[in-house]
């Protein structure tokens, strides 16, 4: 387990940002807290629902679209403070109504971290 508090894991949540796409959903997170590298993702969970990471990209700072299975230990992708991506993941859109989602990075810094967050979709 993580070393970063509850309630600092939650404020790297983008809030207002999960919405429905054409291709399934998207959320993001930005780096509020401090530079990070992350080494692997966990899959993304959204009520319970585990999201693999074959239909998950993210979109990073300077437009680079990337395979959440891509980032790796001999290929970390660097998280400063300030950056934020957009999580999307390809499937079915998610129901209106409110939603908890869970973000599970790894980084070298500080372990895994789980990233709880809770948002709606209108």
């Amino acid at each position: 387990m993580s070393s970063v508090p509850v309630f600092l894991l939650k404020k790297l949540y983008v809030k207002g940002s999960l919405k429905n796409t054409a291709t399934g959903f998207e959320l993001a997170i930005q780096n509020t807290i401090a530079p990070a590298t992350l080494v692997s993702l966990g899959p993304l969970r959204v009520d319970g629902v585990e999201y693999p990471l074959a239909q998950t990209t993210v979109l990073l700072p300077n437009s680079i679209k990337l395979s959440m299975a891509d980032v790796s230990t001999q290929a970390p992708l660097r998280f400063n403070v300030g950056d934020k991506v957009t999580i999307q993941v390809a499937g079915q859109p998610l129901p209106a109504g409110p939603h908890k989602i869970t973000i599970s990075p790894k980084t070298k810094e500080a372990g895994v971290l789980a990233i709880p967050a809770e948002d709606t979709i209108a």
